[in-house]
């Protein structure tokens, strides 16, 4: 029963997640301006070529449909993106309603993108597993966490941004719940045992990541890596200690050089294009969470094979 009313629920977060992904980079005052901050700290008055244009993101920054900035409360109701028609309710159950519509709106036929099932099922199949995992208490935060980066992945896939609307209550909740657990002890691993344990993960997480950023611009005068990547690595490290920060940095690193190189030897990309650096992140740490040592142990077990 547990294991069926995680999925059921994961479905239904999923859903929301779908609304969050849409809804936090256009309702928010400093959401897409994030983006752009940043890229004036990196470039001055120049703007790259492979990032959006100004024009873009202006049209970017709301719905066409509503005069009202979009946010996550506004409108109460879902929407159809294209048409801007209110969604009934049978319009809104999880995966079988795009199946249902042949992954079309109902109103203006406009296709749906397959990214909202994929969502919903990922937030299925990380509850699922969470709660089959772990602990019940130590479960949730997990389940959480992994929402919350299903979030943080797809918005930077989309904008080159890792909100941080997301990122900053996720570094304060990190340390709060590190310092629940240094004298209650709730949580079991890989959740930190103790603050001290916290703090030093967001030093090393957060920190080194910043100084590999500023070597980077020191060596090519551009920005390598955004603020939003050395956040959520600050994040991680607030949850899962020095050895989440340092796993998900190595891992994280060596997902993102292979798929670059993959994309360059294919001719999908080159060695000035910048990639969301943030799905890798994410990837690296839900490995760190599930699978703990062993793709580590299995990663140099394969390189003393090959030497």
């Amino acid at each position: 029963m547990l294991e069926t009313g995680a999925i059921i629920f994961g479905l239904l977060i999923g859903s929301f997640l779908s609304v969050c992904i849409y809804r936090i980079p256009l309702g928010r005052s400093t959401g897409l301006e994030e983006l752009e901050a940043e890229q004036a700290d990196a470039e001055g008055e120049e703007q790259q070529d492979d990032t959006q244009d100004e024009e873009d993101i202006a049209q970017a920054i709301n719905s066409e449909h509503f005069e009202d900035k979009v946010t996550i409360s506004y409108p109460p109701r879902s929407f159809c993106p294209h048409c801007g028609n209110q969604l009934r309710w049978w319009h809104n159950i999880p995966v079988f309603s795009w199946i249902f519509l042949l992954g079309k709106c109902a109103f203006c036929r406009a296709p749906i993108s397959a990214r909202y099932p994929l969502v919903e099922l990922l937030s299925a199949y990380f509850c699922y597993l969470s709660v089959t995992t772990f602990p019940l208490p130590t479960a949730i935060v997990i389940y959480l966490f992994c929402a919350g980066l299903i979030v943080l992945s797809f918005i930077d896939i989309d904008y080159y941004l890792l909100p941080n609307v997301i990122t900053y209550p996720g570094f304060l909740l990190g340390i709060i719940l590190a310092l629940i657990n240094h004298f209650f002890h709730i949580f079991s691993l890989p959740l930190v045992p103790t603050i001290w344990d916290s703090l030093l993960g967001v030093l090393i997480g957060a920190g080194v990541l910043e100084l590999i950023a500023r070597i980077y611009m020191w060596l090519r005068n551009k920005q390598g890596l955004g603020m939003g990547d050395i956040k959520l690595l600050g994040v991680t490290g607030a949850f899962f200690g020095m050895e989440g920060a340092i796993y998900t940095m190595f891992i994280g690193s060596l997902l993102g050089s292979f798929v670059g190189i993959f994309l360059i030897l294919i001719g999908q990309g080159k060695l000035s294009k910048y990639l969301p650096f943030g799905p890798y992140l994410a990837v690296a740490t839900l490995l760190y969470i599930f699978t703990g040592k062993e793709l580590l142990v299995l990663f140099f077990q394969t390189l003393g094979t090959v030497r």
